[in-house]
Parts: C-alpha cells; structure tokens; sequence
C-alpha cells in the first residue's frame, strides 16, 4: 500500500502559516505595549522629578516669570502623560485584537489537524485490513496447500 499522503496539505500549510504570522503580530504587539508602557512610565518618573523640583523652586522663592516657566513645563510633562496614556491603550487593544487573530488562526490550523488526524486513522484502518487480508489468503493457501490430493498422495 502506498505511504500515507494528506489530502488537504495544502491547505494544512497556508493554516500553519497563518497561525506563524499571527504569533508574530502577537508578539509585536506585546513589544509595543511595553513599549508605552515604559513610556507611560518614563514621563511619570518627569513628572515626579518635575514635582520635586518646583517645591524646591517655590520653597527657595523665585521669580514670577520662573515660577510661570516651571509651571508650563510641567503642563507640557502632564500632555506628555496623557499621550503616553492614550499610546498605552492603543496598543492594549492591538494586542487584544492580536491575541483574538491569533487563537482563531490557531483554532483553523487545529480544525485541520483534527482531520488530518482523521484522514490517517482512517488510512491506518484501511492499511491494516489489506494486510490482514493478505494475512488470511496466505494462510488459506497454505491450508490448501496442506490439504490438497497431491499432498496425500505423496504421504501414502
């Protein structure tokens, strides 16, 4: 009998492939997620510094004009914060969004496996009543082979 050969590899293929490109999106939208978040993180540390150095500033009496200057600053570092804040969510919903591409990639590569699973069971079946039907006229010749007048004849 001839090698097991799955009718759908094709398809089987392009579904692996699938589900690697989906991993890999995956993969990427995890890294820029860290990516904002470190971000998110890194202006949250400027803003605290930021903080610090204004009491300090305010403490120490300054002038109107520095006070005002000290006071945009920090303005800009809380705009920064909320870009990095809405980065942040961005890449939460790409990588939600990666995460669900890549378990339905998934889910279609294994519907595939599930029958090709199928396929060589069924193949595996077939394989092993030819070879008990082999099994079985082998053993019926030799039966009659056992069995035939020559046989008799040549025992008398």
């Amino acid at each position: 009998m001839k090698a097991f050969r799955f009718t759908l590899e094709a398809v089987r293929t392009i579904r692996q492939r699938q589900e690697n490109e989906a991993l890999e999106f995956y993969a990427r939208a995890l890294r820029a997620r860290q990516n904002a978040l470190d971000a998110l993180d890194a202006v949250h540390h400027l803003i605290v510094n930021d903080f610090a150095r204004m009491r300090q500033l305010l403490a120490g009496g300054c002038a109107a004009a520095q006070a005002a200057q000290a006071q945009n600053y920090h303005r800009s570092l809380e705009r920064m914060r909320e870009d990095a804040a809405t980065a942040l969510e961005q890449a939460e919903r790409r990588v939600n969004a990666a995460s669900q591409a890549m378990l339905t990639a998934r889910q279609q590569r294994e519907i595939v496996d599930v029958y090709r699973e199928k396929q060589n069971a069924a193949y595996q079946r077939a394989e092993l009543r030819e070879e008990q039907k082999t099994m079985d006229e082998f053993a019926s010749r030799r039966m009659s082979a056992l069995h035939s007048p020559q046989t008799h004849a040549s025992h008398d």
